[in-house]
This record gives structure tokens, C-alpha cells and sequence, in this order.
């Protein structure tokens, strides 16, 4: 089997490994395309600590090349790998790929039958690298009981910020995004999302004229595409609201409770979306989200350690990565 396997950040390397053995509770699953992720380039980079030799790769999909008679995932279906796992050895319950365990960046893996995903026809290969997002938007949806008619704020204006309202909208809330890159405003327009606003000193006259002087009924902080001060979203909700700071993998924030804790302020943390894989699985099938506006790109998987490198420099000095959905395809 091979891998692509980070040595040392910086140093990504094609390496062989012991081929996979199909054990009763498995299935073996050969990766065809991965997302290349903003996660990926932390632990390229060094940022996100990992323990070397370890392999990189978030989010894929693969298709079952080796299965039981018995089981209900068939040999030749297309499927969609978790991300996010439980195991009950772990500090927290849970095994993130690329960051915690060895991720999809290989040609095979082995996974348990709960957490591979069917894919219907109706799904294409770029539509289902929306599944984490369209999950951790229901999960919020599902956190903070919005209900029909609800304003709630969004921060930070990147993919899933994006799919987020739309996600908030397909549940008849009314969402308010604001980001300071007018291209991300501009896209989210495009996308159907119709308040949108920079995120400055005009916001919360923004907020009262839409709400009627009412603030919003809840709030996101979306902490991996925002980088304003997370305490700014209390004085934007009314009394007795949720706000939800939300995350791909764990963050350090400092956040001033002072007005939240005056006001009642339910707070939620939200960094991974496993429970509503096969709810955002359904909503793609039904074309509930618009991804058009996003630029996809694909790359041979031999291109990864370039592609890493350059986005490495980007992260490193402090820009933002380029919102577009990138693709690495495994063809070994």
C-alpha cells in the first residue's frame, strides 16, 4: 500500500506500507479523491502537533473494494469516509483523521461499517466535500432550537459560513452574515443569502433595523474563517439568546463573558458534526444547497507536497487561504 506519509513538517513524503487485512467488522475502502483542507496544512506545517510518521487527509471519499458477506456496505459502492470517529480510549471520546489518527492521504483504508456513507447518484464527488459543512450547520440548527422566522448572525463569511445561512434559510430563519472580505459578501449574495454586511462599527444598526429593534434571536462565531474579536457578537443578541462558537478542530479564544453572563447568554461549542452526516448526505441528494459560486480545483495526488508547501507560506503569513474547493485525486 502506499502512502503519502509527513516525515517532519515541511516534509511530505510517498512511502510504501504493509498492505490492509479485512477483519470481520470492517470494510476496505480504496480512496479515489480528497479535500485538501486548511486542517491539512496546520499539521503540514506544524501548526496542528502530530506525532511522526503520521499521514495527513481529513476528508475523502473512496469506493469499497472488499467487504463481508454479511455486511449491509456492499463491494463497488461509492461511499463517503468519516472524518470524525469515536473511540472510547481517546481523551475525548472521538478520533479525528489527520490530526489525532493517520488520515486519507494513502491509497486504502480500513473503516468500521458505521462510519462509511453510501453516496446516491444524485451526489457528486464535489458536492459531497460539502457534507462537513452542511453537518456542522445542522448540528447548529439542531444546538441552538432555531425556529421558523429567527434572525440569527452569522460571523465569518467563508464556505461554511455560506452554506451555513443558506443551511439556516432552507429552515425558514432568517440569517445576517457579516465578514469584512467583500468577495466572500459578494459570493454569499450570488448564493442566494440576502443580508449580508461588513463587520464593523455599523453592524449592530444593521441588526436592530432588520430585527425591528429587536437584536438577533442567536449568533455564530465561526472561528477558522474570522479572526474579529468573538466577544463582539453579545451585544448583538437579545436577552436570554444562543450563540454558538464553532470550530474544525480545537481553538484557543478568548472570550470576555462579562455582557453574556448579564444577559443570560446560552453558550454552545460546536467543533465536529458526525451525528448529521446521513441529514447532510439527504440535503445534498435534494439540491438544498448552491455551491456553484465556489471554484473547484483538482490536482494528481503527486502534486501534494507542492500544493501543501505554497499554502503553508500563505498560513504562515497570515493570510487566508484561497475559498475554493480543492481536490486531490488518488490514482495509484
Amino acid at each position: 500500500m502506499k502512502v503519502w506519509q509527513l516525515a517532519y513538517p515541511h516534509n511530505l513524503q510517498h512511502v510504501t506500507s504493509p498492505d490492509l487485512k479485512l477483519t470481520s467488522d470492517k470494510v476496505k475502502v480504496k480512496v479515489t479523491k480528497a479535500l485538501l483542507t486548511e486542517s491539512d496544512v496546520g499539521v503540514y506545517s506544524g501548526a496542528i502537533k502530530v506525532t511522526a510518521p503520521f499521514i495527513p487527509g481529513r476528508f475523502a471519499i473512496g469506493q469499497v473494494t472488499e467487504a463481508n458477506e454479511d455486511s449491509f456496505i456492499k463491494k463497488g459502492e461509492r461511499v463517503y469516509l468519516a472524518g470524525v470517529t469515536e473511540d472510547e480510549c481517546a481523551p475525548d471520546g472521538l478520533r479525528v483523521a489527520g490530526e489525532t489518527v493517520d488520515g486519507f492521504y494513502r491509497d486504502f483504508v480500513l473503516a468500521g461499517v458505521d462510519d462509511v456513507y453510501p453516496l446516491p447518484a444524485s451526489v457528486t464527488d464535489e458536492a459531497a466535500f460539502l457534507i462537513d459543512a452542511i453537518a456542522l450547520a445542522e448540528h447548529i440548527v439542531d444546538e441552538m432550537h432555531i425556529d421558523v422566522g429567527q434572525h440569527v448572525l452569522v460571523l465569518g463569511g467563508g464556505l461554511y459560513g455560506n452554506i451555513l445561512c443558506q443551511i439556516l434559510i432552507y429552515h425558514r430563519a432568517v440569517p445576517i452574515l457579516a465578514d469584512n472580505n467583500a468577495e466572500r459578501l459578494a459570493r454569499a449574495k450570488k448564493c442566494g443569502i440576502y443580508y449580508t454586511f461588513p463587520n464593523d462599527d455599523t453592524l449592530k444598526e444593521k441588526v436592530l433595523e432588520i430585527t425591528g429593534g429587536k437584536l438577533a434571536d442567536g449568533a455564530v462565531y465561526l472561528a477558522f474563517a474570522n479572526r474579529c474579536e468573538p466577544s463582539v457578537l453579545f451585544p448583538l443578541v437579545k436577552r436570554d439568546a444562543y450563540v454558538s462558537f464553532c470550530s474544525l478542530t480545537g481553538k484557543s479564544l478568548h472570550v470576555n463573558l462579562e455582557y453574556a453572563m448579564k444577559n443570560n447568554v446560552t453558550i454552545k461549542g460546536i467543533t465536529e458534526s458526525r451525528e448529521f452526516v446521513s441529514t447532510a448526505i439527504n440535503l445534498l441528494a435534494n439540491k438544498a444547497v448552491n455551491f456553484s459560486e465556489f471554484p473547484i480545483k483538482s490536482y494528481r495526488e503527486e502534486e501534494l507536497p507542492v500544493i501543501l508547501e505554497k499554502y503553508a507560506e500563505t498560513y504562515s503569513s497570515g493570510a487566508n487561504l484561497p475559498e475554493q474547493i480543492d481536490i486531490v485525486k488518488f490514482i495509484f
